[in-house]
């Protein structure tokens, strides 16, 4: 055997890094290279050293590896329901054509028998983006109804409910407890007001007699991804990290966080639209990279006016060749032990917990002035 690889190379220290930075600086301040973004500082290069905290396991596996891979996340395309007929046969399209799961985007409570005929439930994901002006209560009550007509076991029931606000179901694998993020401004301060909100829901359910373990398992996260590569990463992995932290603190050990994560929607003026599907594609793997559960990346019909097949085809595309051909189905944490995203989670994770506390100590979400909060006033 020969040599390794790195066996000629001495290790650096921080302090030796820092050394050649400032001969190379030629007399700029070494703090011009210190950066900020979302309310997260950052330095010009990370070590070992910075490496002073317990690292997290924030290994995703899939339950099913046999079948998916290590590393499985749902790929789910939109579909917006208008006709029934249109509907069901663009869902069944879609299915046979890459997409494992649907969103379907609907205005009213839909005669399911129509909408999912032959579909199986239970072989694919099936999520619901509900408008404002549907009883959500009434809308899963329906559900429930049709699925229990179909006699399959509702534990092979998979999708979440978004938009229906304060609900519960009692299908187990479907999640109905919406924290939103849609990543604007500080990232540690609307990661911490998303929690407190998800807090108060959770409060309130275990008080009307609701199993605190169910109500995590029905907690989801729906993330709308930034261009931010790095800080994307770190930001799906110090959520799945804060909601076990208050999974444990609960009494539940065994709570795993699911995200949703989502990549457009394209409207965006630009000079090329084209590369919006650049934008998706980086932004859909930070998502991956920081261990999402399902991928949601909108198609680009603003690119593709007159062809909206295309356009869907193209947005499926993106997940089945990450996982296909870039092998990311094969990795179940592939930022672990990176200096700057481990240093960079961390960070983000501690700071929401410290803002989290506050709201906590101040009595909760729904005691404070959340304006005055976010101004740093409380």
């Amino acid at each position: 055997m020969g040599n390794g690889l790195f066996d000629g190379f001495q290790p650096q220290s921080a302090e030796s890094w820092t050394e050649q930075l400032i001969k190379d600086l030629r007399g700029e301040p070494l703090d011009s290279l210190m950066w900020k973004t979302q309310g997260v500082s950052g330095k010009p290069f990370y070590t070992s050293e910075d490496l002073d905290f317990e690292l997290f396991n924030y290994n995703n596996f899939n339950k099913d590896s046999a079948l998916f891979g290590d590393r499985f996340w749902v790929n789910y395309q939109p579909v917006k329901v208008v006709d029934l007929k249109e509907a069901n046969e663009k869902i069944l399209s879609t299915l046979q054509n890459g997409a494992n799961g649907i969103l379907l985007e609907v205005n009213q409570i839909p005669d399911f028998g129509k909408l999912l005929a032959a579909v199986q439930p239970e072989y694919c994901h099936l999520s619901f983006q509900l408008q404002s002006s549907i009883d959500s209560g009434l809308f899963i009550q329906n559900y429930e109804t049709y699925l229990n007509s179909l006699e399959i076991d509702n534990d092979k029931i998979s999708g979440f409910i978004s938009g229906s606000g304060f609900v519960s179901t009692q299908l187990r694998n479907i999640k109905a407890i919406e924290v939103k993020l849609s990543n604007k401004g500080s990232l540690a301060l609307e990661i911490a007001l998303a929690l407190a909100g998800m807090i108060d829901r959770l409060d309130q359910l275990t008080q009307s007699g609701k199993d605190i373990q169910d109500a995590l398992n029905q907690v989801f996260f729906r993330v709308t991804v930034s261009k931010d590569f790095f800080l994307q990463i770190a930001l799906h992995r110090a959520i799945r990290r804060l909601f076990s932290t208050l999974s444990v603190s609960y009494g539940v050990e065994s709570a795993k966080a699911e995200i949703i994560s989502e990549a457009g929607p394209w409207d965006a003026e630009i000079d090329d639209p084209h590369s919006f599907m650049l934008h998706a594609t980086t932004q859909a793997m930070s998502a991956i990279i920081g261990g999402t559960d399902a991928l949601i990346v909108h198609p680009f019909y603003n690119v593709f006016p007159s062809k909206h097949g295309l356009a869907e085809r193209v947005a499926r595309n993106i997940s089945s060749i990450l996982s296909e051909e870039s092998y990311l189905n094969k990795m179940v944490d592939p930022a672990a032990g990176s200096y700057y995203i481990e240093e960079l989670t961390n960070t983000l994770y501690q700071d929401t917990l410290n803002l989290l506390q506050k709201i906590e100590a101040a009595g909760g979400l729904s005691k404070i002035d959340v304006e005055q909060f976010k101004s740093g006033a409380l």
